[in-house]
Parts: C-alpha cells; sequence; structure tokens
C-alpha cells in the first residue's frame, strides 16, 4: 500500500509504515520530532526506528482530515484545533505544513504526521488561516461541505485561542500564494476573499 507524499516514498508494510526520505537530515528531523512530540504528550505516530534515510513508524487507521472536508463535524474541527493548539504550546513554533492530508482522525482524536520540514516561528493563526485556505480549495471548491467545513474549523480554532482576524488576514495571504502558485482551475484570489463572508457566520 502507497501513501500520497511529493517528496518521499512512504508504503505499508506488514502493518508497519515505511517512510524513505529523499535525504538522511529530514529522516533525522522526523524522527527526533516524533519522539519529541508523542514524549510530551501530542497525538502523533510512535517511531518504530531510523536507518539512514528510513523511518519507521506506527500505521494509524482511520480518516485524513482531507477526506472529511465534504462532511466536517464539530468533533472533527475541534480535535484538529486541540491537536494544533497542543503543538504550538509544546514547541512556541508553527506547524508550517498544515495540508490536510498531515491529519488523521482515528475515530478519537486527531493525530498529526509529517514532521520532516524545518519548522519556523510566527503567529499561530499562520497556521489555522492556511488550513481554511486548504480546506476550502480542495476540489469540489466553494461547496456548501466546504462552506460548512471552514464555518467549522473557524469556530473551533476561535475556540481554541486563535483571533479571528488574524486568521483572516493569513488565510487571504495563503490564497493570494495559491493563486500564484497553482494553474488553471483555481476559483481566484477575488472569489475565495469574498467566500470568507459565507463562512464566517
Amino acid at each position: 500500500m502507497n501513501f500520497y507524499s511529493k517528496k518521499n516514498r512512504v508504503t505499508l508494510e506488514d502493518g508497519v509504515v515505511i517512510k524513505r526520505h529523499s535525504d538522511v537530515f529530514s529522516s533525522i528531523r522526523e524522527a527526533r520530532a516524533l519522539t519529541e512530540l508523542r514524549e510530551a504528550g501530542l497525538a502523533v505516530p510512535f517511531l518504530l526506528g531510523r536507518d539512514e534515510n528510513v523511518i519507521r513508524m506506527e500505521y494509524i487507521p482511520g480518516e485524513i482530515y482531507h477526506a472529511l472536508t465534504e462532511e466536517m463535524t464539530p468533533e472533527h474541527a475541534l480535535a484538529l484545533a486541540d491537536w494544533l493548539a497542543k503543538y504550538h504550546d509544546i514547541t512556541g513554533l508553527l506547524r508550517g505544513d498544515v495540508n490536510l492530508r498531515n491529519f488523521i482522525w482515528n475515530g478519537r482524536e486527531c493525530v498529526g504526521v509529517d514532521f520532516e520540514d524545518v519548522p519556523a516561528a510566527g503567529e499561530r493563526e499562520a497556521d489555522m488561516g492556511k488550513i481554511l485556505a486548504f480546506a476550502v480549495t480542495y476540489k469540489p471548491c466553494l461547496s456548501p461541505g466546504k462552506t460548512e467545513c471552514a464555518r467549522q474549523l473557524l469556530r473551533a480554532f476561535v475556540k481554541t485561542g486563535g483571533r479571528k482576524e488574524k486568521i483572516r488576514s493569513f488565510y487571504l495571504g495563503e490564497i493570494l500564494d495559491m493563486e500564484r502558485r497553482r494553474k488553471g482551475d483555481f476559483p481566484g484570489a477575488e472569489a475565495l476573499g469574498v467566500y470568507w463572508e459565507e463562512f464566517d457566520r
């Protein structure tokens, strides 16, 4: 079984997740992050071992949050917001790579995966705004399900300490970045900026 990854090869072999990193340094970073975050009480996969650029991890059954964007519930949203708040409190840093494929709902809580990138400092609302931008632009974009997804996520982020105007600012900034990065079928920054009003109700 293969998992989606732009940078690395990730497979499930005999019930264990095997991640083959493109370089040894990113494997060291991820192994260290998994160990330290788990010891601090955050829900992340258990590290089973590392050898050069390969790490072996516990398999987390469940649904990735990318697959929940058309059926996001308050429980799903608050679990993700709680996980993110704990991550910020533990590290004092941004999660950074907040693609919703990096969060798994295991039926009880949100579990974070993929920690190979170097984390950066910044306002925690940057992660929240980016998550909202990702959530509403997964296809089908701007659907009623995406509106409800974004509404539930925004409420959860505010409930866990996020400042709404800051979240909005980072959401709009990420939308502009997406417009520059993506080509073809993209709703456009203006439409997505106006869309904020649809889910901020």
